[in-house]
């Protein structure tokens, strides 16, 4: 069929056959809007967030956040943008960075990532000068035990990679503080610390070397070697040395700039009366105490504030004294420490530690036990006594004994320091569970423990023996030694009571009849035996009638006393049990 054709002679065109390019008119709109559905749909599925520092919160750049998928780097500003249509998780890492995961939920609009940093960086710096220290060791602990350790530079710096959480950085150096602090605030952690040791000298007046003498400030406390030095670390950055020797006076001063003291210590003989809770309850009596004190070369007291019986004669602190009813305040101890101090006399405290009736009545579970009555046991006297080994009769003590120093006692005098030695021994029950303990392992390990208790406190710890035990060199049965106890005290105190030792003992017929030569040779037998205590050694003497002999009164005690001074013990103590001393028995004040 021959098409129509126009008035001007043309075949008019039919629409289905329009040209190619007029059909693209129609075409790119379309495709436009397509493309442009397409990316706002890829826009709604894509992941965008920011990458934190969990210490400080600041933005975190160049952290590779990474799906199954897509991986994307954050930018300056910490954010990120990744596009996953089937990330269920986050995978965030960065250099010097703790990596982590993070969960993508279906609602998630912008997801916060923190991460750890590991990297701890500082400056460490001498407190004092601010200047920078090398060499100085760092070291990283983490809470599983994990441990890195480093070393300063030249500039003072350091750095510690691959830290755990919860670890504590620290600084360490010998003769300064050891500094630590904790991470979880910041991971620039700058320290300062400061020196901490003490070194000096000790010498008597002479400038003759001091061994052993404690040098004390704070809780920090040292022995001087046998050249009299020391070197005492952990100082406080301030405070008050003091420095205490048996035979000696004590000497305090300020802690210098320096960091270096020396001290010259004045000799100071201990000349003591032994004077009752009792007697110093009343003031009459408290007067004719002093008065011996002040007329003659008597310079120390002796004062009892828990006896024999186990009663405490002040109003102690110390909470099992009260529960036990051991409590018998008739000593107003601050005033009658202050009547001392204000005459310049030298206080001692005497503490009565295993016979102790009191407690073992209160608390059964403490005392010794009668094996055949299944009760209490008791000596001849009818007392009895608590357990030497038992760690609560132990820590009771010490508290009172604590206590006393830091009321303002120079020394705690411990008596009793044994177990029994009368009544029937052989029925002593102390226990199954201490079959394998020796009754020294006891005195020594409560000892042991007593003598780090009352070391802060500055005062000097010494022990009342028995005499027979500077002769003897077993522990008697009852836990004495001599050499065994010396290095656990300050100041060893035989009672070296003449009329206690047996007539033919130690070579004399009747020994009570012979006090210059009973403490004489005594105390120079004990001192053979353990020549490195031989200064710690400060008798109990006799001014009492006792047993087969003479009886004794003045010239029978100035006779001990010079015996002591004879031998050059660091002192000497009088007992009279009803506190009734004769002017004539002592030398002029």
């Amino acid at each position: 069929m021959i098409p129509e054709r126009t008035p001007f002679g043309r075949r008019q065109r039919r629409w289905d056959r329009i040209s190619w390019w007029y059909s693209l008119l129609f075409a790119l709109p379309l495709i436009g809007l397509i493309v442009t559905l397409a990316v706002s749909a890829g826009d709604d599925d894509s992941l965008t967030g920011v990458v934190l520092d969990a210490y400080t919160g600041s933005p975190v750049s160049g952290a590779i956040v990474s799906t199954a998928h897509a991986t994307a780097t954050t930018n300056g500003s910490g954010e990120f943008s990744i596009t996953d249509l089937t990330a269920t998780t986050l995978a965030v890492s960065r250099e010097a960075y703790e990596s982590t995961e993070v969960a993508v939920t279906d609602d998630a609009e912008s997801i916060e990532v923190s991460l750890r940093p590991t990297t701890v960086s500082g400056i460490v710096t001498h407190r004092r000068t601010l200047e920078p220290l090398s060499g100085i060791e760092v070291r990283a602990e983490g809470p599983n035990g994990e441990s890195f350790t480093t070393m300063t530079d030249d500039d003072g710096r350091y750095t510690l990679d691959d830290i755990p959480a919860g670890a504590t950085i620290s600084v360490h150096y010998e003769g300064f503080t050891v500094a630590s602090r904790l991470i979880g605030e910041d991971v620039d952690l700058d320290f300062e610390i400061r020196p901490d040791v003490l070194s000096g000298r000790v010498t008597d007046q002479a400038g003759v070397p001091l061994e052993g003498a404690s040098v004390a400030i704070g809780e920090a406390i040292v022995t001087t070697e046998p050249d009299g030095t020391f070197r005492l670390g952990a100082v406080p950055e301030s405070g008050v040395i003091t420095v205490k020797k048996a035979g000696y006076r004590d000497l305090s001063g300020e802690l210098p700039e320096s960091l270096v003291f020396n001290a010259q210590l004045e000799e100071f003989r201990v000349k003591a009366i032994y004077v009752t809770a009792n007697t110093a309850a009343l003031d009459y009596r408290w007067e004719e105490m002093l008065a011996v004190v002040e007329s003659t070369e008597v310079n120390a007291i002796v004062l009892d504030l828990k006896d024999s019986v186990g009663l405490v004669y002040y109003d102690t602190n110390v909470v099992m004294a009260h529960e036990i009813g051991a409590v018998s305040p008739i000593l107003d101890i601050e005033q009658r420490l202050g009547d001392m101090q204000e005459r310049g006399i030298y206080t001692i405290a005497r503490i009565v530690v295993f016979e102790d009736p009191l407690l073992a009545q209160a608390r059964p579970d403490l005392a010794i036990h009668d094996t055949a009555t299944g009760g209490l046991w008791k000596t001849w006297n009818g007392l009895a006594w608590v357990n030497a080994h038992e760690r609560e009769v132990w820590h009771y003590n010490i508290a009172l004994a604590v206590e006393a120093a830091n009321l303002g006692f120079d020394e705690i005098q411990l008596d009793y320091i044994r177990f029994p030695s009368d009544g029937m021994l052989e029925l002593a029950d102390y226990g199954p569970e201490y079959a394998d303990s020796t009754r020294l392992d006891a005195i020594t390990g409560f000892l042991a423990e007593m003598q780090q208790a009352l070391a802060p406190t500055g005062a000097l710890l010494a022990v009342d023996i028995f005499g027979i035990t500077m002769w003897e060199e077993d522990d008697g049965g009852i836990g004495q030694n001599f050499a065994a106890i010396a290095p656990f005290v300050d100041v060893v105190c035989p009672m070296i009571y003449p009329s206690h030792f047996y007539p033919g003992a130690i070579g004399l017929d009747i020994p009570n009849n012979h006090p210059y030569e009973v403490i004489y040779t005594s105390l120079m037998s004990g001192a053979a035996m353990v020549p490195e205590a031989r200064e710690k050694l400060r008798p109990w003497l006799q001014d009492f009638s006792y047993g087969e002999g003479i009886e004794y009164g003045d010239i029978e005690v100035l006779a001990q006393i010079r015996a002591a001074d004879d031998f050059g013990a660091n002192g000497w103590m009088i007992w009279n049990p009803g506190n009734e001393y004769r002017l004539g028995s002592f030398n002029g004040s």
